[in-house]
């Protein structure tokens, strides 16, 4: 089984996000699966040495996959592609970086094997959700079809922080290609295009089933998680951990104390906004040459 993550652009918590959940992969993997990292700046990744293997991308490649109209998280499904091709016989297991393993990945190996395709969770029907973006999608697609695919009543909304392919559908990212270029063309308001798109590739090649058992996605409190995360860095690069050492580290932890989500106070975040915007600081000195 791969195990693959994608980073790119100059954001260095995005870096840090993906250092964090491939060593809670580490703990939780078999001798035989493979971890890969896509990535523009590969160097970032130069103290697992050849414990990973990292795939470098460039920004004309990152360019080329946004495709005809120039749609962002299409690089995406590009990049899967990209290690289907390379290695067609092990199953996919994408990972967004804001991600971690916190159990046995057995069932999702071996459901994979069998035949059996994999979301992150259910988020729901999208004639059903509630956000205003998920809203319009319902109202731009309902009743059409993309590549034989038809948005009905029951089309459903999978999170796409993980992806598991079995090998024996690959050709379902071409159909989540496809679906992902259809609705760009026809104009669908775009956030959530590629997530709405691997939801209904994937699903009609195999039933999909979550895995938020194994895996966790704190996409709701990345700035918590961040915080924690580079303290956890800093502690294991200055003390200069081994591998083992960061695993055991890793295992210490007891993710059923932190959150994956919060809900913002939105009242709280307009007077932040307000008084950072009043009380800048004023009169920088710096050091002369």
């Amino acid at each position: 089984m791969n195990i693959i993550y994608l980073v790119f652009g100059n954001n260095m918590d995005n870096y840090q996000q993906v250092y964090f959940s491939v060593y809670t992969a580490f703990a939780h993997k078999n001798t035989e699966d493979r971890i890969i990292v896509v990535a523009e700046d590969p160097s970032l990744f130069a103290s697992f040495q050849d414990k990973i293997e990292i795939i470098p991308i460039s920004r004309a490649i990152i360019k080329e996959w946004e495709g005809k109209y120039q749609f962002f998280w299409r690089v995406k499904i590009k990049a899967l592609q990209l290690v289907a091709e390379k290695y067609p016989l092990d199953s996919i297991l994408y990972l967004d970086g804001d991600t971690f393993f916190y159990q046995n990945m057995d069932s999702i190996r071996d459901g994979m094997k069998n035949g059996q395709n994999f979301m992150h969770v259910e988020e729901g029907k999208l004639s059903a959700l509630s956000s205003k973006t998920e809203k319009l999608m319902w109202k731009q697609m309902k009743g059409k079809s993309y590549f034989n695919t038809k948005i009905d009543d029951d089309s459903t909304m999978w999170n796409a922080g993980l992806i598991g392919i079995s090998p024996k559908h690959f050709a379902c990212l071409d159909l989540t290609l496809e679906i992902n270029d259809a609705m760009c063309a026809d104009g669908v308001t775009r956030r959530l295009i590629e997530q709405f798109a691997f939801s209904l590739g994937l699903n009609k090649y195999s039933s999909l089933k979550p895995a938020d058992h194994v895996v966790g996605h704190y996409w709701g409190n990345k700035p918590e998680w961040n915080k924690i995360i580079g303290h956890f860095l800093k502690e294991i690069f200055m003390k200069n951990y081994s591998l083992d050492q960061i695993i055991e580290r890793i295992r210490e932890i007891d993710f059923t104390q932190i959150p994956i989500k919060v809900k913002e106070s939105t009242s709280q975040r307009k007077l932040k906004n307000l008084v950072d915007q009043f009380y800048k600081n004023k009169k920088p000195i710096y050091i002369k040459k």
